[in-house]
């Protein structure tokens, strides 16, 4: 299973590529060899390349979320992220050059005066804010904004971005009409494809790879993401085993008064082009031990180490169901809300009468996982099983209603819609 990116894994990804540069093409090969063949370490690599790795801080041209020590500690614990970071990053000094014909300032063995930046002010903190006045422009338009929140417009982990570009960014956040929130995506997105095709800004999303990396440009032309989304279709439901089992919740006791088995996700399958995958649906049942209304929509590739994209609340789903079918959106909506106000009672006498908050907060093991099993069982049997009964029926035998829905759901987990931003993504 692929380790869900953080500020250090997107971070070490950015200070990789860095490396990759100074080091150069033919240099990186010959240095890489070792360690992608696991016969060293990562704490041997960075005592290797300390001196790299000082400078790219101290001169300013990597700028991270997390501090440097913070990140070399990560990659240090998380050898899949090591091996990963030294793929991408020497696959792209490598072949930088053919991911877009018209990247003239991308030279290799090095990229001269594009900075690496991931969580900087400048070029990330100014996309932000870019994409936050195009956001609520079109909520000014349409009555609630496109995107629940900016990775779905771009899921760029890091930036490689000259002193045009950043001076391109500094002048659209200044503008008045993007103070005023007045920003369109249209316009905001064909800054952004000028300055990919000019050679000044190359957004990456960099995923975790196991395997031979490939790189994909999204959004470069939008024939091709039509073309893309008429080729995607549902392709029915997976096999699956409900959760059976029983619990009693009230008054001032809870007890499971039959064995909880089977399974709580639903699985639906989609083919997308050439390449099969599916969506997941799955309630996250708890944060820091209580109730939560987190519900993630996950979609995964065959094959692919690393998720195509997710999204982690139930009404951006209802909303991009709504788009298709807004009888489907409304039942999916009411019966969230009948079986959530179950599961939220259910899970307040369970941690307060039923050990549920004793056993999460206890710091042993196998509390924890009987707390996670208990909750995750809790979710299935109020809300996950009449979800999956719903979305079962729904997509077994699935028309142009079905296929349209999932085409709206896949566009915007995989950030391919309309409105979404240029850039190119590095996976396996």
């Amino acid at each position: 299973m692929a380790i869900t990116n953080t500020p250090e894994a997107e971070g070490a990804q950015a200070l990789f590529c860095y490396i990759a540069d100074v080091l150069g093409a033919k240099k990186t090969v010959k240095e890489y060899k070792p360690y992608l063949g696991k016969v060293k370490r990562a704490s041997e690599f960075f005592d290797v390349n300390k001196k790299i790795i000082d400078k790219a801080y101290s001169s300013g041209a990597v700028k991270t979320e997390k501090p440097k020590d913070v990140i070399l500690k990560f990659i240090e614990k998380n050898d899949d992220w090591f091996i990963s970071s030294l793929r991408i990053s020497q696959y792209i000094i490598e072949e930088v050059n053919d991911i877009s014909s018209k990247f003239q300032k991308i030279k290799k063995p090095n990229w001269d005066n594009l900075f690496y930046r991931h969580g900087d002010d400048e070029v990330m903190g100014g996309m932000a804010i870019l994409f936050k006045s195009a956001n609520q422009e079109f909520k000014k338009t349409n009555g609630s904004t496109f995107f629940g929140n900016i990775n779905k417009w771009s899921p760029a982990d890091i930036y490689f971005a000259s002193d045009i570009a950043r001076n391109v960014i500094k002048k659209l956040i200044s503008n008045s009409e993007t103070k005023k929130n007045n920003l369109k995506f249209a316009t905001l997105n064909q800054r952004i494809g000028n300055l990919i095709d000019n050679g000044e800004l190359l957004p990456l999303s960099l995923k975790q790879v196991r395997k031979n990396v490939v790189i994909k440009k999204v959004n470069f032309s939008r024939s091709d993401e039509e073309k893309l989304l008429a080729e995607t279709f549902a392709a029915g439901v997976k096999p699956y085993k409900v959760m059976t089992g029983s619990f009693e919740a009230k008054n001032q006791s809870f007890k499971f008064t039959k064995p909880y088995v089977g399974g709580r996700d639903i699985l639906v399958s989609l083919k997308s082009g050439k390449y099969q995958g599916v969506i997941q649906f799955r309630h996250t049942p708890a944060s820091n031990g209580k109730a939560s209304k987190g519900f993630k929509v996950v979609l995964k590739y065959s094959g692919a180490s690393a998720l195509g994209g997710q999204v982690s609340s139930f009404d951006i789903l209802v909303e991009q169901i709504k788009i298709n079918d807004s009888t489907f959106a409304k039942q999916m909506a009411d019966i969230f809300k009948k079986g959530y106000s179950e599961f939220e009672k259910a899970m307040k006498i369970y941690n307060e009468f039923g050990g549920g908050t004793t056993r999460y907060k206890s710091g042993n093991k196998e509390m924890k996982d009987k707390f996670n099993n208990d909750v995750g069982a809790i979710s299935a049997l109020t809300l996950m099983n009449p979800l999956r009964k719903a979305i079962d029926i729904y997509f077994r035998t699935p028309t142009e209603k079905q296929h349209n829905v999932i085409r709206s759901i896949f566009a915007y987990v995989a950030s391919r819609t309309v409105n979404s931003s240029p850039f190119v993504i590095a996976k396996d």
